[in-house]
């Protein structure tokens, strides 16, 4: 009989997560893959069948009381065989043996069937929206790069960790330390986005972006008004001119109508979830797009 044997993932299986998220259609890049096994180099797992690598998953701790669970994919030809279901548990039991008191994922429709069995509940919907980034579109043009200095990624951080409900400082380090040209402050909700060395220490809102294999990624983006949020937005799609743009952006909020007004069209659901406690859940108010599905 076929066996199944889930085992540490290193460097050397980078390529076959690119294999698996390719065949998903998933917007990964290899900086990604790096990313996570820096994140939680012990936490993040291969599945094997016979010796035969057929299956991935992540796991991303954010200060020892929020874990995210990600990239849960299964080769094609190895479907429908419990795979999956045998990652998930695998990267729970691992992540409760630590004391992590709180884990989430972002599901797809097909992927909730899975975990609603496990006792994962319902947070909020989101939605992947998708559009090609037209330069000046809604009016004011505005073209910023931002060179991020020490204390702006400090001002940075509280305003994700407010939003997002605990500190996640090396997701952030990651992505303003890649993408610096990728990155837009503001402190007052009618000024334009600054570079990061001229805004006070407590922005108003912040937006990043990254490149992705099918298109570019905004998020997080966060912001205390929909006139901020409204002019970090510009800003990025006057950059990403003629480029591919996704953005995973909660359905019942308000950034969901300001979207469409810049032209995303809908791509597919997604739900946020949460297993074990949900005492972190920050202020849902204030995020008008995730990060992405697999770190939250």
């Amino acid at each position: 009989m076929a066996e199944l044997h889930i085992r540490q993932m290193t460097p050397a299986d980078i390529p076959f997560g690119m294999e698996m998220k390719t065949a998903a259609g998933w917007n990964q890049v290899e900086s990604d893959w790096r990313a996570f096994l820096s994140y939680n180099p012990d936490g993040c797992f291969i599945a094997e069948w016979d010796g035969q690598p057929v299956g991935t998953t992540t796991t991303t701790i954010h200060d020892g009381k929020v874990a995210w669970i990600g990239m849960v994919l299964v080769h094609p030809g190895f479907r429908r065989l419990g795979i999956g279901k045998a990652l998930l548990q695998h990267a729970i039991a691992w992540l409760q043996q630590r004391g992590v008191p709180c884990i989430k994922l972002d599901a797809t429709p097909a992927g909730k069937t899975v975990y609603v069995p496990l006792g994962f509940r319902d947070e909020y919907e989101l939605e992947r929206v998708e559009t090609v980034a037209e330069a000046g579109v809604g009016g004011q043009r505005s073209e910023v790069r931002i060179e991020a200095g020490g204390h702006e990624r400090d001002a940075i951080r509280a305003l994700d960790t407010e939003a997002f409900g605990v500190p996640r400082p090396a997701v952030l380090q990651r992505l303003l330390g890649e993408h610096p040209d990728l990155c837009w402050t503001i402190s007052h909700p009618t000024s334009s986005p600054l570079p990061l060395s001229s805004s006070p220490s407590t922005p108003s809102g912040f937006l990043l972006a990254r490149p992705g294999a099918n298109a570019w990624h905004l998020g997080p983006w966060v912001a205390r008004s929909n006139e901020t949020a409204e002019t970090l937005l510009r800003a990025c799609l006057t950059r990403l001119a003629g480029q591919r743009v996704f953005a995973d952006v909660p359905v019942n909020h308000p950034a969901r109508q300001l979207v469409t007004r810049y032209g995303f069209k809908s791509q597919r659901p997604l739900t946020r979830m949460w297993l074990g406690c949900n005492d972190w859940p920050g202020n849902p108010a204030l995020t008008y797009a995730v990060a992405d599905p697999a770190k939250g």
